[in-house]
């Protein structure tokens, strides 16, 4: 897992360096940014109820994010976002640390769905831009609870990539800075383990932050 993770992000990064490489010769628009994120993740509740799960983990949570991108001139974007949210719920039932007696004894489970994602699309022109945006994600943590990583079953292992779709506002305030707003749907697919503890595939994030050109 950690080397298909390490090659996908050294694939994506010379991509984006060779890209950029080539922005700032041809002039087009390179830029950073930061957001402060609010994530909301369905809970899924197909387990929750006594005494098999007290309740599932998700709603809505604070995040931020960060990225990179370049436009070309004929509209092209490619683009790379790291973001994370912050979620915490007490849970027990069966299916946290098993039966009887430990379903009755509670646990503290903690997840950020922190996500790497490499995105291609389209940007409107103008003072106030729209960038359309599509593309993978690739998981970078997982679950824990009481501080220990949920396992996955080896019957049932986690798939590493995520599926993401969104779009950027950008408008204008000076010659190199611009306000972002942006919103992402994630498609996470969840192995049973996450199931078992009410977690949702579902990932909303709409965030408000600001991007600087740097050419």
């Amino acid at each position: 897992m950690g080397a298909s993770l390490l090659r996908a992000f050294s694939l994506s990064s010379a991509l984006l360096i060779a890209t950029a490489a080539g922005a700032f010769a041809q002039g087009v628009d390179t830029g950073i940014s930061g957001a402060g994120l609010l994530s909301f993740q369905p809970i899924d509740d197909a387990y929750v109820g006594s005494p098999y799960l007290s309740e599932g983990i998700g709603g809505v949570g604070p995040g931020f994010g960060a990225g990179f991108n370049v436009i070309m001139p004929s509209g092209f974007v490619i683009a790379t976002e790291y973001t994370t949210a912050f979620y915490e719920q007490e849970q027990n039932g069966r299916l946290v640390l098993g039966g009887f007696p430990l379903e009755s004894v509670p646990v503290t489970t903690r997840l950020r769905d922190s996500l790497l994602h490499a995105m291609a699309g389209y940007a409107t022109e103008g003072a106030t831009r729209l960038l359309f945006l599509g593309g993978v994600s690739f998981k970078l943590d997982r679950a824990t609870m009481d501080g220990v990583e949920a396992e996955e079953y080896e019957t049932d292992p986690d798939s590493q990539v995520a599926y993401t779709g969104g779009v950027d506002m950008l408008h204008r305030l000076g010659e190199r800075t611009d306000l972002l707003i942006s919103g992402r749907y994630t498609f996470n697919p969840r192995d049973k383990r996450l199931q078992y503890l009410g977690i949702g595939p579902h990932i909303i994030r709409a965030g408000v932050g600001v991007r600087i050109r740097l050419n």
